[in-house]
């Protein structure tokens, strides 16, 4: 895997460890980075010492329904991850009290391999608030301002946004180039923007944002940006004065 590529990482509260055994061997053959609790206090520790995209909830943990109860936590909280319940519980009492705590979805087990990979990747966009019509050449992606998610085959890897040396507009697609690798995206540049809503990045031309962290050199006579994967960005005359008034440059 490249150096800006990140597994995504789950939550499982499981108390059976065969099938805790099972699903999480499931996931890593998936490309998902997993932690499993046995209990809603392990769980609750992951959670403060660890960021998980994405949390999987038996709800019978030790003979009573903590995975409700740490989904209650977790909205007390405020703790911002989506989740989903994973259980063989097929009471309507038991759905109606999980529906409450806001899932994003109820699977009943035995699981579906498919049903539950596709599950948590339609969760990770529900959360991000992204549609599925950006993509990645082939690929499906999610942005967001920190990650953004491209789905591969059967799994998910996740980019980390400031791997983005610079950002190119071509016509009705943008290119994102990052420290090893290359992504076109059918979006617009002030959609992709929007998104980021990140001031490391800098728009240097009509055709271009920059992230700053990644330049080099700047040769204002030139009207030329150097990045440090040596990339050679043009520096419009409307721009380079935003950029020097945002940005105090000592001569």
């Amino acid at each position: 895997m490249q150096r800006n590529m990140k597994k995504l990482k789950l939550l499982i509260l499981e108390d059976q460890t065969q099938e805790a055994e099972e699903i999480q061997l499931f996931l890593k053959d998936n490309n998902y980075d997993v932690i499993v609790s046995k209990n809603i206090q392990e769980a609750k520790q992951e959670i403060q010492n660890h960021f998980f995209d994405m949390i999987v909830l038996d709800i019978l943990i030790n003979g009573k329904p903590e995975g409700i109860h740490f989904a209650q936590y977790l909205n007390k909280q405020g703790i911002n991850i989506p989740f989903l319940f994973l259980t063989n519980l097929q009471s309507k009492l038991i759905f109606d009290q999980a529906k409450l705590t806001n899932p994003f979805i109820y699977l009943l087990k035995p699981y579906n391999e498919l049903e539950l990979l596709f599950s948590l990747e339609l969760a990770i966009e529900s959360h991000y608030e992204q549609s599925n019509t950006i993509s990645f050449n082939s690929e499906n992606a999610v942005l967001s301002p920190i990650f953004f998610f491209i789905k591969k085959k059967k799994s998910v890897v996740k980019v980390a946004v400031q791997s983005i040396s610079y950002i190119e507009v071509k016509e009705k697609y943008c290119n994102l180039k990052c420290d090893k690798e290359h992504y076109q995206i059918k979006l617009s540049l002030t959609r992709i923007k929007e998104i980021l809503s990140n001031p490391d990045f800098k728009q240097v031309h009509r055709n271009y944002l920059v992230n700053i962290k990644k330049i080099k050199e700047i040769y204002f006579e030139d009207n030329l940006i150097l990045l440090d994967s040596n990339d050679k960005i043009s520096f419009s005359e409307r721009y380079k004065n935003l950029f020097v008034k945002d940005n105090i440059i000592f001569r």
